[in-house]
């Protein structure tokens, strides 16, 4: 079979070359996945699904396959070139986690990929795959008894570091079901416009075009999907601004901005906007809006997305908040909201690639960038105004540590009660924070400071 036939017939290469592009770019999976499944039309096909839970089932369940196959490759694993490891990944996630192949099928479909990629290891991918068929029961994972956090970390692919880190947080239990949660399909999760819609509209809406869903558990505007036949990116009610893809999570802090009407909002890392223009709709696109990012690509998309829900608040200025802001804004906001660049270790359910390149040295340099954004953030913010800063990460460093060392150099802030928009159960000693494996929605963290 040629290069261009495998391409069009094969599920298995193509996972291969995504997850091949994500290891060589230390790149997310998303984009690519979305751009290969719009270049052969694979949207919304049984392929598509195929090829998604491919690329996304081996990246959540890397460390236990490579538990596995560590034990039946003849060689130096590490050594071992990336397109070859991500063969035998995906064959092994076919015949371990998955049914829809028979196992002869999954192996010769495996040695296929092979001889186009890299020939002369195709016996290797043969052997192992059915060294695995014939022996793969007898393999065994470390004693959980005997070491917890070792068994943890193979059986529910965590890095080790992370597993002892999070069991001396959390305790073995809750690091267990954390590990377990970020290894499950995450909810899609959506955002009513509320400036075009209501909630309960557009469900019934959603409904009538054969899309099963139900209201959020805890965000107002939040949908939940049960089944989505195909991408709702493509659907007319996205393509009219009736909606956005957004978790629970994050659309909580939204909430816990809480702006009123006419009030004054500075979104300092305002990415692609998923939090300013649901802060536009809260304010009914009344007051003001200003957003901050450094990558002009993100603003420029915030820009077409505000159009498509019909934001009208919102300013976007390209800008660096590593660096001191101008004049013109100082003490000038009601609220300033920083979503503060970090480690994305409470999204591993939906950025599973992130758990195999963010190390615990990692932890320091994001603390660094995030204490000096959010000190250069604070002039923004009126006397009596909020601040209110928020990561999607589980760590101390980049959490308590940033809002207690803000806390200790700005005498001039304090503490601040989260917004009684946010249900109680999220707030822990005065601060915001959702779990995974206890909320079913994405790990963020939250603090608020009022300027006195």
């Amino acid at each position: 079979m040629n290069l261009s036939a495998m391409k069009k017939k094969s599920m298995r290469f193509l996972a291969v070359d995504i997850l091949d592009k994500v290891s060589a770019n230390n790149a997310f999976a998303g984009p690519i996945l979305d751009e290969q499944l719009d270049k052969n039309d694979l949207s919304g096909t049984a392929d598509g699904r195929l090829l998604t839970h491919l690329v996304y089932g081996v990246l959540r369940h890397q460390g236990h396959l490579d538990w596995i196959l560590t034990k039946f490759y003849r060689g130096n694993w590490e050594e071992a070139t990336a397109s070859i490891k991500n063969i035998l990944r995906v064959g092994l996630f076919q015949l371990k986690f998955s049914d829809r192949l028979p196992a002869f099928a999954v192996v010769n479909e495996a040695v296929k990929v092979a001889k186009i990629l890299n020939p002369t290891q195709s016996g290797i991918v043969n052997a192992v795959l059915r060294n695995y068929l014939r022996q793969g029961s007898k393999i065994t994972f470390p004693c959980p008894e005997k070491n917890p956090a070792a068994y943890i970390a193979a059986f529910h692919s965590h890095p080790l570091w992370l597993v002892k880190a999070w069991a001396g947080l959390f305790g073995l239990h809750n690091t267990r079901a954390i590990c377990a949660a970020d290894n499950e399909l995450p909810p899609l999760t959506l955002r009513a416009n509320t400036l075009k819609i209501s909630r309960n509209e557009l469900g019934m809406n959603l409904a009538a075009a054969g899309f099963d869903s139900s209201p959020a558990n805890f965000s107002p505007a939040g949908l939940i999907m049960k089944n989505a036949a195909y991408p709702l990116q493509k659907t007319s009610f996205f393509q009219e601004g009736y909606l956005r893809l957004q978790d629970e999570a994050s659309q909580l802090i939204s909430y816990l901005v809480n702006p009123q009407s006419r009030e004054s909002v500075l979104d300092v890392c305002a990415g692609t906007g998923g939090k300013a223009t649901h802060l536009a709709a809260l304010l009914e696109n009344s007051g003001k809006i200003l957003a901050i990012d450094h990558d002009l690509r993100k603003l420029k998309e915030l820009n077409k997305d505000a159009r498509r829900q019909g934001v009208t608040i919102i300013e976007t200025r390209q800008g660096d908040v590593t660096k001191k802001l101008p004049e013109s804004l100082t003490a000038n906001f009601d609220h300033v909201l920083v979503d503060a660049p970090c480690s994305g270790l409470g999204t591993l359910r939906r950025n599973p690639e992130i758990k195999w390149r963010i190390t615990a040295a990692h932890l320091a340099e994001f603390a660094r960038t995030q204490n000096i954004i959010l000190q250069n953030a604070s002039f923004a913010v009126r006397k009596g105004g909020r601040l209110i800063y928020c990561t999607c990460s589980l760590m101390p460093q980049e959490n308590e540590e940033v809002a207690g060392s803000f806390l200790k150099s700005n005498p001039h802030f304090s503490a601040c009660p989260p917004s009684e928009a946010i249900p109680r159960q999220f707030i822990e000693q005065g601060l915001f924070r959702t779990y995974p494996h206890r909320d079913n929605m994405d790990g963020f963290f939250a603090a608020v400071f009022k300027r006195n």
